[in-house]
């Protein structure tokens, strides 16, 4: 057999033994009746020689691996389950109908095996089904998902909420809840909901507007630390992404924010906040418009090492037409030109580990430099062809 045809083989088996399989069946009520939209899932169960009652070993609150609603007349197809070991659960009831989970029975799935006639019934009563409509509806490029928590849940469940704003909780245990989104919209809080016997449906979960805040991030002496610029209000926050030349742009709620920038190394801290000739360090005020132009200031420690280097190697043509590139987990990524005589210097760098490269000599490999508080020299020896 040749190397190829056997690898072709311990490609397909793989493959073939990664594919999921499918659990069928049926659950009704107490009362002998279809269970209609009732949640299944399947979770995974422990190894044989564990119970789940035997603590940190195993916890009977699992993340599903599959989900989904039962039909009209109660019944339920779960699919693309790994294979595995799974116990299928309803509410707080494990097939074949325990509230046990060392009592539960455990469904073997095979790789693409279909298991029929998984047919239960629950333990107790579950209260009214749960849906609603989210609006406006989501931005068709996010994956937004609604989440309801509380009452008599195990842990939380969480639903797609499709294209057009609905989701659908099932049926859930009577109680009080609460309803979130995830992502979470700014300044939305979460809708809180108590489910008795009957439906609760046409729930409306409004998204607050926002409004594009924009500006930049700016340092007193030396370079823009990476850093996670945050707006916070009393029942939200939002993270924002800074963009290498130090600008940002957010969408913010109408409310009062306090301006915070976590992960900064020691010695860096805010300055000043203003837009245009105000001073925004008690908050900035986010009406009913878009707000442009706001300058965050960074104070950096007063005494910043310089790094300076030598490089030699290279032709003076090659000196003048090159850029030294540091890169490292604090900073980022600074350049600097090459002086004629082949020397360079990053005259404030933060302490930290980094990466030396020169941008247009493909040749020189990439050079580790540690850059203490005090005055760094690096010496950069270009190999010849």
């Amino acid at each position: 057999m040749t190397s190829m045809a056997l690898a072709l083989i311990i490609l397909f088996q793989g493959a073939a033994a990664a594919r999921p399989g499918v659990v069928a069946g049926q659950l009704k009520t107490v009362a002998g009746s279809p269970a209609v939209a009732i949640r299944i899932v399947a979770v995974e169960a422990p190894k044989a020689t564990v119970r789940p009652s035997e603590g940190q070993e195993y916890y009977a609150t699992q993340t599903p691996v599959s989900t989904t609603l039962t039909d009209t007349q109660g019944r339920y197809r779960l699919t693309d389950i790994p294979p595995g070991r799974y116990f299928v659960m309803a509410g707080s009831t494990y097939y074949p109908s325990t509230v046990n989970p060392d009592a539960a029975r455990v469904i073997t799935i095979g790789p693409g095996t279909t298991t029929d006639n998984i047919d239960f019934a629950l333990l107790g009563q579950l209260g009214g089904k749960v849906s609603g409509r989210v609006t406006p509806k989501p931005d068709a490029s996010m994956q937004t998902r609604a989440v309801i928590s509380g009452g008599g849940l195990e842990g939380f469940v969480e639903v797609p909420v499709s294209p057009d704003g609905a989701f659908d909780f099932g049926r859930v245990p009577t109680g009080a809840y609460l309803i979130d989104l995830y992502p979470t919209p700014p300044g939305m809080a979460a809708f809180r909901v108590r489910v008795g016997d009957k439906d609760v449906v046409d729930l409306n979960l409004v998204r607050p507007p926002t409004h594009t805040v924009s500006g930049r991030i700016v340092v007193e002496n030396g370079p823009l630390p990476r850093a996670l610029l945050e707006f916070h209000t009393l029942q939200s926050h939002v993270s924002v992404k800074i963009n290498p030349d130090g600008t940002f742009s957010a969408q913010l709620h109408s409310a009062r924010h306090r301006v915070e920038m976590a992960g900064m190394p020691g010695g860096y801290s805010i300055a000043s906040v203003r837009h245009d000739s105000e001073d925004l360090s008690q908050g900035l005020v986010v009406g009913n418009a878009d707000v442009s132009g706001v300058v965050i200031t960074v104070a950096a420690p007063r005494q910043l090492p310089r790094l300076r280097g030598q490089i030699t190697g290279l032709s003076n043509a090659r000196l003048s037409s090159t850029k030294v590139e540091v890169t490292g987990p604090i900073v980022g990524s600074l350049e600097t030109a090459v002086r004629p005589d082949g020397s360079f210097e990053f005259p404030t760098t933060t302490p930290g580990m980094y990466r030396l490269r020169l941008l247009q000599v493909p040749e020189l490999k990439p050079m580790n430099v540690v850059v203490s508080w005090s005055d760094t020299e690096v010496q950069v020896v270009v190999p010849g062809r």
